[in-house]
């Protein structure tokens, strides 16, 4: 009571009072505070008045929080027990600081956040446009965007992240002038390729020609990569127009690529509209079903001003008002027309009502036929039930696939009872086949919703709380009552609801563990949020949205948002730490090693979850996140020697040769069992590189084994660290391999890829052998029983990934494929080779798959199928094969098969790398090692 002013101090009428019942209670009333004692009380609270309005928002950066967090604590701390008014000037000093700090701050992560959307703007549009691109561009774009990425990664005050916004913009539009580049490019490359093709080739003087062309076509496109690479594309595109000079007639260029410009814009925007009006009974559908074959077959003849005339018409043909006419005709059964009269001439007049020379009134002809529909009930329903049958089958068994009961017995009974009338023949609107159509309407209406109705499912299914809610009820009572057009009407509505459910759900268990943590005396604080969550579940109900606001609100308050924020942060590292302490202990296996990992992930977590004190367990959390650094590469350098020497082992190397190196990994494990960490990556570093000249033997050995009369034995030649740039390069634009044994031998592929070294191969190889192994499958074993029976047949591939956790290989990434002519049609197609590629590096995983090829069955005579028949030898693709020809020979399946293990692929995995973060984006395979 000391230090508390007094609120009797200026009013003594009132005071004596006070005395006079101390007095009596024996009590010491507390003397009046002095002026120095109110003027120190004064300082205080005003000073913690200033601190108060001092908030430590969610847009920071973790450690930033943390640190003004920690800041703020300390400075209430030295308020409160100040007894110096003196003190009281450096104080106010430290909190304006502090404000002035975290305002400062703040700019920075908004000019932060304002780059990182910038920054994904450019990378999202690199992304769409890369692969319409040549290589020039493409490298252009690439190498602006990676040092928007450096710089964001570099940036540190509001001038830094400023300047990134800004060439993260200038990338958009960068790219945005190659994406028009790019476009007259793929025109360019189609058209100039089909000009080519369209040359005569009869004699070796037109073939010459040919070539000539090509060679300067290849020129141009050189010289074009060589400007667009520098950000140049108005000379690089004048570089592409540059080639018409070898034309006799140099204005076919333009007219080429003007025809090829609009065929692509005929075959994104209108094809499918043409599709849906010449596979109708229209009139005019016959003078236009050829048009764009006949386009085609005029460009080939270098006529382009009448292959765009006939794709012009077309497109001018393909209105949407007579797309809807078409899609309304295919509700009628034109096999009407020679036996119903009126049905006849109702087509008759909508015909005429559109075709050009008549009508040309497709809107007005949809009008008129709807009116007469709705007046001649008694032939629509013939008409419309004989057309569900015979226009819909396939939608109704892929519809089957769609729903679910209850909904899903109603359509397979409909469309029997439906189906039954037809059959019957009988039509009528009560009691035959035309009763049953607006359900069947109905239900195929509800096609239209199922991506819909699956994510509303999987959304109950992921938050099972939000079943609760009953948003969803209404929707499955309308089915159950089998009003599917209001169903149909209330699932937007559902699904928004459910959609903003998670988020809620979110903010409810924070402020849930945030109550659960706050000291239990402190009603001040656990009061409010307490309410705040029984108020978030009733507003919930009716306003999800006002529901997670309210909250958040309340979260965000300054008494709360501190600790919030700390359990925020720590919950998302200790997920993130949590996933490399099981990833790396898959590598470790080394109980000492481990149990002091898991003890001191154990202690950060106890930290928060038991001490409740989450600024020192993300600390915890930091140094077992750097310790793990530490330990991985330790871990994976000896995952890929244990491998080694396995695989050594297996072939047989000398024991004396093997034995010094297995003593250095002892010597290496002891070392990471005392938690020596960085002197047993030394070591296992060391042993792996001094196994260098016994790897790349026993790789060679092994490759050379599984080659011996088999199409195995290739891993080392397309993707062996001996495998040079220039080659994998060559793969993607042209298919051929690094190894092949002819300029014509041809093994297309997406990503062409080589391995670092030769004990990443041996190691991968050797470790997938030991995981087959562990599946009880013997790669050594000559003899395959045969059981005659597929469900208890012997394996007869193993197939793994095997994550090394660490760099093992590069590759090459085709994006824009090449054109070719396609021989039949003579038409440009996209090609298996690609014109544009991305090197990336850093790959961590290798796909390995182990076949058993059975023997080959030699030549020989038996007595079956006839005595004698002499049989050629054959060289069975599997043991299906083998066994056929067995029994053709011996009237017998065999007992067993012989035949032998071989490794059939080994090659580095691209799929899904993201060559900016250096980790795969995809899920992990099943057959993932470890």
């Amino acid at each position: 009571m000391a230090n508390t002013p007094d609120p009797l101090a200026n009013n003594p009428a009132i005071r004596q009072w006070a005395e006079r019942f101390y007095s009596i209670k024996d009590w010491t009333i507390p003397d009046p505070l002095s002026d120095e004692d109110l003027a120190l009380e004064a300082r205080r609270t005003a000073a913690l008045a200033e601190l108060a309005k001092i908030s430590i928002g969610a847009e920071l950066a973790s450690g930033a929080r943390r640190a003004f967090a920690g800041g703020r604590k300390a400075l209430k701390r030295e308020v409160s027990g100040a007894t110096d008014i003196g003190a009281f000037d450096g104080l106010d000093t430290d909190i304006a600081d502090l404000a002035a700090q975290i305002a400062t701050q703040r700019q920075i992560a908004l000019a932060r956040a304002a780059a990182q959307t910038a920054l994904a703007a450019a990378e999202a549009k690199f992304e769409a446009v890369r692969d319409a691109l040549d290589q020039g561009a493409f490298t252009y774009l690439e190498r602006l965007v990676n040092a928007a990425r450096v710089a964001m990664g570099n940036a540190v005050s509001v001038a830094d992240f400023e300047g990134v916004e800004s060439d993260a913009t200038d990338c958009v539009t960068r790219a945005t002038e190659a994406q028009t580049y790019g476009a007259y490019f793929d025109n360019w490359t189609r058209a100039t390729l089909a000009l080519i093709s369209s040359m005569p080739k009869s004699d070796p003087v037109e073939i010459a020609a040919r070539d000539t062309l090509a060679t300067a076509r290849n020129t141009q496109m050189t010289a074009a990569a060589s400007a667009s690479k520098t950000g140049d594309f108005a000379t690089a595109k004048s570089a592409l127009q540059a080639w018409k000079s070898n034309l006799a007639d140099e204005d076919d260029l333009d007219d080429a690529v003007a025809y090829d410009a609009l065929l692509e814009t005929y075959m994104q925007k209108y094809h499918s509209r043409c599709q849906i009006i010449l596979a109708s009974q229209l009139r005019d559908v016959k003078t236009f079903k050829s048009h764009l074959k006949n386009a085609k077959t005029k460009a080939t003849e270098r006529d382009y001003t009448a292959a765009r005339a006939l794709l012009q018409a077309l497109m001018d043909y393909a209105t949407p008002a007579r797309t809807r006419l078409a899609r309304y005709l295919r509700g009628f059964d034109m096999s009407m027309m020679p036996t119903d009269a009126t049905f006849k001439a109702a087509m008759l007049e909508v015909q005429k009502q559109d075709a050009l020379g008549q009508g040309n009134k497709p809107k007005a002809a949809r009008t008129w036929l709807v009116n007469w529909a709705k007046t001649n009930g008694t032939v629509m329903n013939e008409s419309l039930s004989k057309q569900v049958l015979s226009s819909l089958q396939s939608k109704y068994e892929a519809l089957k696939k769609v729903l679910k009961d209850p909904e899903l017995s109603d359509l397979i009974a409909t469309w029997t009872a439906h189906e039954a009338r037809v059959t019957a023949g009988d039509f009528t609107a009560t009691t035959g086949a035309a009763q049953y159509l607006p359900k069947l309407e109905a239900l195929f209406q509800l096609a239209k919703v199922a991506d819909e109705r699956n994510e509303i499912a999987a959304i109950l299914a992921q938050y099972p709380e939000a079943a609760g809610f009953d948003f969803h009820t209404p929707l499955n009572d309308d089915i159950a009552a089998e009003k599917y057009m209001d169903a149909i009407a209330a699932v937007p509505a559902v699904l928004a609801q459910l959609r903003l459910v998670p988020k809620y759900l979110e903010v409810k268990a924070a402020a849930e563990s945030l109550l659960a943590v706050l000291p239990s005396g402190e009603d001040a604080l656990t009061g409010p949020l307490d309410t705040a969550i029984k108020t978030a579940a009733v507003t919930v109900l009716g306003d999800p949205v006002k529901a997670t606001a309210d909250l958040q609100a309340v979260l965000d308050g300054t008494d709360y948002l501190d600790l919030a924020l700390a359990m925020a942060d720590f919950d998302k590292k200790l997920k993130r730490v949590e996933q490399d302490h099981a990833r790396i202990k898959a590598y470790l296996k080394l109980p000492e090693a481990e149990d002091a990992l898991d003890q001191q992930l154990a202690a950060a977590k106890a930290r928060a979850l038991t001490d409740k004190e989450y600024g020192d367990a993300f600390l915890l959390l930091d140094q077992h996140e750097a310790l793990l650094k530490t330990v991985r590469p330790m871990a994976t350098a000896r995952f890929q020697v244990k491998g080694i020497i396995g695989a050594l082992e297996h072939e047989a190397v000398d024991v004396s040769t093997l034995q010094p190196f297995k003593d250095r990994i002892t010597a290496a494990e002891t070392a990471a069992k005392a938690l020596e960490f960085k002197t047993a990556e030394t070591a296992f570093e060391g042993i792996r590189t001094d196994l260098a000249v016994q790897c790349t033997a026993a790789a060679e050995a092994c490759e050379t084994r599984d080659g011996t009369g088999s199409r195995a034995g290739h891993s080392l030649d397309r993707h062996g660290p001996t495998v040079d740039d220039a080659a994998l390069i060559e793969r993607l634009k042209s298919g051929k391999p690094p190894n092949a044994k002819t300029d014509d031998e041809r093994s297309f592929t997406g990503a062409s890829s080589k391995f670092h070294s030769a004990q990443d191969w041996l190691a991968g190889r050797q470790i997938a052998a030991e995981a087959a192994a562990a599946k009880g499958i013997d790669l050594d074993v000559t003899v395959m029983t045969y059981t005659g029976d597929p469900l208890t047949a012997p394996e007869e591939s193993a197939e793994f990934t095997v994550e090394h956790g660490r760099p093992i290989d590069k590759a090459f990434i085709g994006h824009k494929r090449q054109v070719k002519i396609e021989e039949n049609s003579g038409e440009v197609i996209n090609d298996k080779t690609y014109e544009t590629f991305e090197e990336i590096e850093g790959l961590t995983r290798a796909f390995v798959n182990f076949i058993w090829e059975p023997a080959t069955l030699p030549a020989e005579t038996t007595a079956f199928p006839v005595d004698p028949t002499v049989h050629d030898e054959v060289t069975p693709q599997d043991n299906a094969d083998y066994v056929k020809h067995y029994q053709i020979r011996h009237n017998t399946a065999p007992a067993s098969i012989p035949g032998r293990w071989v490794m059939m692929q080994q090659f580095p995995v691209a799929e899904g790398w993201d060559n900016e973060t250096k980790t795969y984006k995809n899920a992990n395979p099943s057959n993932m090692i470890p």
